[in-house]
């Protein structure tokens, strides 16, 4: 995260389902029940850009990658990305008064000849702020910008390869599996931010694993080849990598298998 957004962002307030505050506007948390805004959350801020082998879009901002590289997406030429944009940003700011604005530069030209804004009541962002509250945005909901930008596809076949046996994992799966084992209806879980619901449900497939495992382990009647039963007390404030569970940590691995290895 950037230091100045570190500065003003309130990890407090992820916890509770509170909004996050950004000169003057308050960014609300995606709610589990909203399925729809969850799409377009994914779909407007959760696109890599910084692994485009273009200059000019590497260089860009990340608002006019989304209109002029991500309108594709969408099959058009930029006009549905803007009104999934509009209709993300007022369910997150709760503000009805969200418009795109542009600035003509005559002296440059291609995707540097245009400026672009976002207003959302009688404030205007220009495209820095827009990059700050898309970072905020993906943080509170349980992303962040070093996840999204980490994105290469050669790693993504061998994850999806390695998570292959949990394909086929819905939410529903999960909010019912949750709802079942806490004993608690639907309609409490709806409320949930994604934020809480994803780290309530680490925590809770934690303890199960825990309960099961370590008394195990302890009596000797299984050991583990690799890896630790994780006490459901640990700390997981801090979002783990994309690929964690595919990577292997090379001073880790040299250790483990320094008697392999000739000494130069």
């Amino acid at each position: 995260m950037r230091q100045d957004i570190e500065k003003i962002y309130n990890e407090g307030n992820d916890i509770f389902g509170l909004p996050q505050i950004y000169k003057g506007i308050n960014l609300y948390p995606i709610l589990l029940k909203d399925l729809k805004y969850q799409d377009l959350f994914y779909q407007i801020f959760a696109h890599p850009k910084n692994y485009i082998p273009n200059v000019e879009i590497l260089k860009s901002s990340y608002l006019k990658f989304l209109i002029y590289v991500l309108s594709s997406v969408f099959g058009d030429n930029g006009t549905e990305v803007i009104l999934a944009l509009k209709k993300l940003m007022t369910y997150i700011t709760k503000s009805e008064e969200i418009e795109l604005l542009y600035k003509q530069k005559d002296d440059l030209k291609g995707i540097d000849s245009i400026d672009l804004f976002l207003k959302v009541n009688d404030i205007i962002f220009n495209e820095d702020d827009f990059e700050a509250i898309r970072e905020i945005i993906l943080q509170q909901n349980n992303m962040s910008i070093e996840y999204v930008e980490s994105y290469n596809p050669e790693l993504e076949d061998a994850l999806r390869f390695i998570n292959k046996d949990n394909a086929d994992l819905s939410l529903s799966d999960q909010v019912f599996t949750f709802a079942v084992i806490m004993k608690i209806g639907l309609s409490e879980v709806q409320g949930y931010s994604l934020f809480q619901f994803s780290n309530l449900m680490e925590k809770l497939l934690t303890l199960k694993e825990y309960d099961l495992y370590k008394p195990l382990l302890v009596s000797g009647q299984v050991t583990l080849k690799s890896g630790e039963i994780k006490h459901y007390l640990y700390h997981s404030m801090n979002k783990k990598n994309r690929y964690d569970s595919i990577l292997i940590d090379k001073d880790s691995f040299m250790e483990k298998n320094k008697d392999a290895f000739g000494v130069i």
